[in-house]
């Protein structure tokens, strides 16, 4: 493979030479001091540019063999020019894959110089719409009439990440396979790395919810592009991506018991869709169902990212139970206060004062704007709003969290149901971009 490509390689920069394209002197670089930078961009691609080049010399060809991070198909990586640099480049790729690398061999050839001084812009590199990271390089460049030398190794740097987060080891991506549609992913990614997932659904059918879960279970935040098309930045952890794919093209909700009422239908979409919040079974979400303080705090903390912390102070916050890491966050970070003996409640039903109370704790934390009021004095059951509650309240329904019940009734001392949680959670984030 190798030798076909330097063949081809010579072949253009032959012919060029023929047609009096070029000067009739030849030479191959020797790379020492040479070095590949590449810069990622927040979509994964890289910017490949080849420094430390002997300013004197002129290069007509290059040949470069790349061992990217993870596992992509031959016919995924291409080289895009960068602005208007003269070449037209031809691809060749040995793309096997081992050990978590993918070998691909990219080969260029102009009749034109292309290199700027000590420095060759290679162009963009992509893999459709998967992230890219050049692990290691060799590199061969090519003078006039392609006088071959040999691939050498040269260093490969980093020169800049929208991220500022350096890469770290690779690990595992899994995807099940799922009815009515596919999933491309990488098979493996450096740890900061960005990974997209594309989905693509069969014919007549929709993508559905798609989730990201790290090696201990806990979700990965996932940035959405379109309906088929997200990034997520690679944990320091294999991960599993699942997704789901619906029928027919119909709801992308699973739930059969979700009406089809558009402000309660939008609010489970939006919970489901982003992991905060999930059914009591595959096909029920029970939106009746009243929310308990233990299951706002999870929501809360999944929203978080699930961060590691200590255990809860609580008496009736055992170990092991599915709140448990969710209430000593909220805990730690001033989000939620136990009642005055001691105890937290995670399974007692939430009130509408002590949700828009966790609402703004959790608002502050996040630094989000507090000012927002509202005159609340024309509610009838304004006396009976905890004085805990009052700023949480006025500032809820400034922000329109929430709402009267009826009757000019603020009704704080009243349950949530599910969907009226995913309600006031779904305006929430929209509105402080959560």
């Amino acid at each position: 493979m190798k030798r076909t490509l330097r063949k081809t390689l010579s072949m253009l920069l032959s012919c060029a030479l023929l047609l009096g394209l070029l000067p009739a002197y030849s030479w191959a670089a020797d790379t020492e001091g040479m070095a590949l930078l590449y810069t990622q961009d927040s979509q994964g691609n890289v910017d490949l540019e080849i420094a430390g080049i002997d300013g004197g010399k002129t290069v007509y060809g290059v040949q470069l063999e790349l061992a990217l991070a993870g596992s992509y198909q031959a016919d995924q990586v291409m080289l895009a020019p960068q602005d208007s640099l003269a070449y037209s480049p031809a691809q060749g790729y040995n793309a096997s894959y081992q050990d978590g690398q993918t070998i691909v061999t990219l080969y260029v050839a102009s009749a034109h110089a292309l290199n700027v001084g000590d420095s060759l812009p290679l162009g963009r590199l992509t893999a459709g719409g998967m992230g890219i990271i050049p692990e290691s390089a060799r590199l061969l460049l090519l003078g006039a009439d392609g006088t071959a030398g040999e691939l050498a190794s040269v260093p490969v740097r980093q020169s800049s990440n929208v991220s500022d987060l350096p890469f770290g080891d690779s690990f595992p991506i899994s995807s099940p396979k799922t009815p009515h549609g596919s999933v491309q992913v990488l098979a493996a990614a450096r740890e900061n790395q960005t990974v997209t997932v594309t989905l693509t659904p069969d014919t007549g059918c929709s993508a559905g919810p798609l989730s990201v879960v790290d090696g201990a279970g806990k979700p990965v935040p996932l940035l959405k592009a379109d309906d088929t098309h997200y990034s997520f930045r690679m944990p320091g952890s294999a991960v599993e991506v699942k997704a789901v794919f619906l029928p027919g093209g119909g709801s992308t909700l699973p739930f059969t018991d979700v009406p089809d009422t558009k402000w309660i239908r939008d609010a489970v979409e939006y919970v489901y869709q982003r992991g905060m919040m999930a059914g009591t079974s595959s096909t029920q979400f029970e939106p009746e169902t009243p929310t308990t303080r233990g299951m706002i705090i999870s929501i809360l903390y999944r929203l978080e990212g699930s961060p590691d912390v200590g255990t809860a102070a609580f008496p009736d916050v055992p170990q092991g139970q599915w709140y448990t890491k969710a209430v000593a966050w909220a805990a730690k970070e001033k989000i939620v206060h136990g009642y005055d003996n001691g105890n937290f409640g995670p399974n007692d039903t939430i009130t509408r004062e002590q949700m828009v109370s966790i609402l703004y704790r959790y608002a502050s934390y996040k630094g989000c704007d507090l000012s927002a009021t509202a005159d609340l004095s024309g509610f009838q059951d304004l006396s009976s709003l905890a004085a805990y509650a009052s700023n949480p309240m006025h500032w809820a329904v400034g922000n329109g969290f929430v709402s009267g019940t009826g009757n000019n009734s603020l009704s704080p001392k009243g349950s949530a149901t599910r969907c009226q949680a995913a309600s006031i959670l779904m305006r929430f984030c929209k509105k402080f971009d959560l």
